[in-house]
């Protein structure tokens, strides 16, 4: 019931009971593998779905086994009284082809695919893929960029205009930072696109030759800023162990094999690069410390924004 207090109380609980019915005991048999069984001593580890609200992430190895597992989520939320949304249902696909699901009514559920017919998703605000979801968040914050012009153009002092920027653009760009794991190329690409909006922001022509110095005055690279986030998450969701996915953190899969071509970079590549340790174990051990995460993310002292008049050179 939209506006009442205790009907989100009552619908997780609800759902969570439906899921546990569901899936409970059956994660190996159902589930994605995140480390591979290896005999009764080394027992695997499989998670089956990732839960935000009434928003619901099923995880299967193959494709019968992801019927399987909605056919039973499906059947023990209709005891209940819910029920999946099939057109809103998308499925997407990783190292096989694509087939047809169904759920139990007989409706299919449809490929997660763009405009363009790229397999893509767009969840919670930030689309699957990263490079999309990069270029789509420097997009959006140019357009906001481009609507506060006549602030930009203004007689208002540089360390407003900062401000200004910070709260209504920077927080656009920044959207989901959190998740991304950055080529250098990637890194280069953000900072020039932080540089030029600096530029708009300040009034200052394309063609004056201004520093980095004097441009930035003291503030971090918007890659500096997003590895701090990235480091930050990491270590939160890491040392919450009630949820599934601190388990994805450090992950490192030991099985399956490599697709042609250069290896992609990873989450966990990503956070010994941002922390300069040598070993994931070295990684879980600082995470498990949260002073000393916190001391790996602001390189021994946090960042000093200048945004103040007495600060701020105009």
């Amino acid at each position: 019931m939209q506006g009442d207090t205790l009907a989100p109380f009552l619908f997780v609980i609800i759902l969570d009971y439906a899921l546990r019915k569901a899936i409970d005991g059956k994660e190996l048999e159902l589930g994605l593998t995140l480390i591979e069984k290896r005999g009764r001593r080394g027992q695997g580890v499989s998670i089956c779905d990732l839960d935000f609200a009434d928003d619901i992430v099923l995880l299967s190895n193959e494709i019968e086994q992801a019927r399987k597992l909605l056919h039973n989520v499906e059947e023990e939320c209709g005891k209940v009284g819910l029920g999946i949304n099939a057109k809103k249902t998308k499925g997407m696909v990783f190292n096989v082809d694509f087939e047809p699901i169904y759920t139990v009514a007989g409706k299919e559920v449809g490929q997660a695919l763009t405009e363009s017919g790229d397999q893509d998703f767009l969840y919670l605000g930030s689309w699957s893929d990263q490079f999309r979801d990069i270029q789509s968040r420097k997009a959006l914050a140019w357009k906001a960029l481009n609507k506060m012009e006549k602030l930009w153009r203004s007689d208002l002092p540089n360390w407003m205009k900062l401000r200004f920027f910070r709260a209504a653009v920077e927080s656009i760009l920044l959207y989901g930072c959190d998740t991304w794991s950055l080529t250098e190329t990637e890194e280069k690409t953000l900072d020039g696109c932080y540089t030029r909006m600096l530029r708009k922001i300040y009034n200052i022509d394309g063609r004056a030759k201004t520093s980095n110095k004097v441009l930035y005055n003291g503030k971090p690279k918007i890659t500096e800023t997003i590895r701090i986030r990235r480091l930050k998450l990491a270590g939160h969701v890491f040392r919450d162990k009630t949820s599934p996915a601190h388990l994805t953190v450090t992950l490192d899969p030991k099985y399956g094999q490599l697709s042609r071509g250069r290896p992609a970079k990873t989450f966990v590549d990503t956070l010994l690069r941002d922390t300069e340790l040598k070993s994931i174990a070295e990684l879980e051990t600082c995470m498990e410390d949260r002073d000393v995460w916190r001391s790996l993310q602001f390189r021994g002292q946090p960042p000093t924004w200048k945004t103040s008049p007495e600060t701020t050179t105009t």
